[in-house]
């Protein structure tokens, strides 16, 4: 299966509440799935999304900006700007 890798432009007039939003629970369950677990923030964590009886792991990474932050399938693959 080939890497997937997703960028995501996000429109807002503080920097802050952007970068709050992708190191906070709170803000990454508000984007994807509500049904998300974890401790967001920690950079190596694993952050469980949830869809049903399905879902996917990622591991949190630092990004390379204050408003991006990358997440990577824990066992591998290409990280996710988010």
């Amino acid at each position: 299966m080939p890497d997937i890798l997703n960028k995501v432009g996000i429109k807002s007039s503080s920097l802050d509440d952007v970068y709050k939003a992708l190191t906070r629970l709170e803000g990454l369950s508000g984007w994807w799935t509500t049904d998300t677990q974890g401790k967001a923030g920690n950079v190596g964590g694993v952050i469980q999304f949830r869809f049903g009886a399905g879902g996917i792991d990622m591991m949190e990474r630092e990004g390379t900006q204050r408003a991006c932050r990358q997440f990577a399938r824990p066992r591998g693959g290409q990280a996710i700007c988010g």
